[in-house]
């Protein structure tokens, strides 16, 4: 069945993916050996409608994603329509890097990695390295996959510019790479990724808007994510901006890793700076989902929680389950199963040399065609909270990745 979510910018159409049984978590590398091609269900296919960005920020020019030309209200929507599987002529090694997987976000990535590999009978090797400050893991992970025969590669990169020379070099090989959720100074062949500049400007912004009958300055705590990754730094450029002139103040930037006790620690001590006074001094806390996830229980422990509102800067299961109870003010989703789907597609129309879904568009510098695709961002509050579906955004309840080898 084909499920509609509407807001004031757009209309998306998905399908249901389907549900997997799956193995265990293993921490490090999952090598999931998907069915072959001939026996892929047709009954899986999807499109869904997205931006295209005019000019493609695939060169590694980061002035590329703050062009007036690329703004969000000038990107077109457009309707994605992916391969089927009797169109793919071959199974390829696709190589997929994560960051981590410590947290349910890239949980959600790795579903759509793995249910549209499965689709178009892709071997998938998919690995994650534990953590933000894990670069070399990271980048040695990448080496191992390429040199075991991977014929793209898909990564989240850790370091927007700490993991451009190898990537150069890849590319160099003739070997295409895509760049998922988090961005790279460096060229790559496509992008499917939402701008987290949009994502830091929707949740401050909302949070300006609430307040534009309040003559008074609103005060603000501000979870941006890792220092030095190149989502959490467009994060913080695209809050600053929604801020900027306002009555909304920053009285704190306070950066870290996202695994949850990182974020945990930062929120205490925010609150033991800030709030253990009668009365809080800032009246929301906007940041990480896993900051925000973490901030529920200790602004309850503290009896905070209808002094302080909580907004995320993206979506996960925990924050779906505290918005629905009310406990959350607003998080956006960039529809990351979506992105990964996606990703998939791109990385085999570049293999097979087929044309890419959207037709591309000049790339930013280079008037190179290539494709520059993100999905629309979807505002969720308690109030449309029945309103939004969750297919395009959470893996289903219980889901692990698969690990297995071949």
């Amino acid at each position: 069945m084909i499920s509609i979510f509407k807001n004031k910018n757009s209309i998306f159409y998905s399908k249901k993916y389907f549900r997997t049984t799956c193995a265990p978590l293993f921490f490090l590398l999952f090598l999931i050996s998907v069915i072959p091609t001939s026996q892929a269900d047709e009954g899986d296919y999807w499109s869904q409608s997205v931006n295209v960005f005019n000019y493609s920020c695939t060169d590694g020019d980061v002035d590329c994603w703050t062009d007036k030309r690329n703004s969000l209200e000038t990107l077109p929507l457009q309707v994605y329509s992916p391969l089927k599987p009797i169109q793919v002529k071959g199974k390829h090694h696709i190589c997929v890097s994560f960051p981590h997987l410590k947290d349910s976000y890239w949980v959600g990535v790795a579903y759509g990695i793995i249910t549209e590999g499965r689709r178009l009978g892709q071997k998938i090797t998919l690995f994650e390295a534990g953590g933000y400050t894990n670069l070399d893991a990271q980048l040695n992970q990448v080496d191992d996959c390429i040199t075991n025969g991977g014929e793209a590669l898909i990564i989240g990169p850790i370091s927007s510019n700490g993991n451009a020379k190898q990537i150069e070099i890849i590319r160099e090989k003739g070997i295409p790479v895509i760049v998922l959720v988090t961005g790279i100074n460096t060229a790559v062949d496509a992008n499917s990724l939402q701008s987290f500049i949009d994502m830091g400007y929707t949740s401050c912004k909302w949070v300006l808007d609430q307040e534009t009958n309040n003559s008074n300055t609103t005060n603000i705590v501000w979870f941006p994510g890792p220092p030095g990754a190149g989502w959490s730094i467009a994060s913080n450029v695209g809050c600053l901006k929604a801020l900027k002139g306002s009555k909304i103040k920053i009285l704190e930037t306070n950066w870290g890793d996202t695994g949850k006790s990182i974020q945990l620690q930062l929120v205490e001590e925010t609150l033991q700076n800030l709030a253990s006074g009668p009365e809080p001094e800032f009246q929301y806390i906007v940041g990480t989902g896993t900051t925000i996830e973490a901030a529920v229980g200790a602004l309850r422990a503290r009896k905070l929680q209808n002094k302080i509102k909580l907004v995320s800067t993206y979506y996960t299961p925990g924050i779906d389950l505290f918005i629905k109870r009310g406990l959350i003010s607003m998080a956006p989703s960039d529809q990351m199963i979506s992105q990964a789907t996606i990703a998939i597609d791109q990385a085999v129309r570049l293999l097979e040399g087929v044309e890419m879904a959207t037709g591309g568009r000049p790339e930013y510098n280079t008037g190179r065609i290539t494709e520059h695709i993100q999905q629309p961002i979807l505002i969720v509050t308690p109030k449309n909270y029945n309103k939004f579906d969750s297919s395009t955004t959470l893996a289903p309840k219980g889901w692990s990745p698969v690990f297995s080898v071949n």
